[in-house]
């Protein structure tokens, strides 16, 4: 796993729990270098996996939500390195174009990166099905980085995901405020 999901974690970590909470987790999780990484380094995901660990059960926040939060933390960071990418586009065509996102952003700066991918499988004005395919079991992180998304864009969704096969099929549709009178 590349080092700036690792620094990306400390950032989030920090800001949402406090820099006492980072230095507990960075202790807790009994990591091999102390938790010293670098954004272009590569990582064992286990690392990352007793990381978030570690914060779950400091931070008495379950798995599911927690991978979510970091999700969104996520997004806000792609934002702010790249907004070009986001910026007056409809959410839907911002997630039919995340593969097209790490071929021309990520592979650049990350060649070897092992990278999930998203497949449009359906859409619909108000509805899209992505396939997701990851060798990392994080699909709570990505519902957080599409709601996070639909945050950022000013369309907010709900988001659902089942098993398909070797994907995740995720359900991402639209939610409509109600007009006030």
């Amino acid at each position: 796993m590349k080092g700036l999901v690792f620094t990306t974690f400390f950032d989030f970590c920090e800001r949402d729990f406090g820099a006492d909470m980072l230095d507990d987790v960075i202790d807790a999780a009994d990591l091999p270098h102390g938790g010293a990484y670098t954004s272009v380094g590569t990582y064992p995901f286990q690392e990352m996996v007793a990381l978030i660990t570690a914060l779950a059960q400091r931070s008495g926040v379950s798995l599911p939500p927690l991978l979510e939060r970091f999700g969104t933390f996520c997004f806000d960071t792609w934002v702010t390195r790249f907004p070009h990418l986001f910026s007056g586009r409809p959410l839907f065509d911002v997630l039919a174009g995340i593969d097209a996102f790490h071929e021309a952003e990520v592979r650049k700066m990350y060649p070897d990166a092992e990278l999930p991918s998203f497949r449009v499988v359906a859409r619909g004005a108000d509805w899209l099905t992505l396939d997701y395919r990851s060798c990392k079991p994080l699909a709570d992180l990505a519902v957080g980085v599409i709601r996070g998304a639909g945050i950022h864009l000013n369309e907010p969704v709900a988001v659902s995901y089942t098993p398909a096969g070797e994907a995740i099929r995720f359900r991402v549709e639209r939610c409509h405020q109600a007009v006030a009178a």
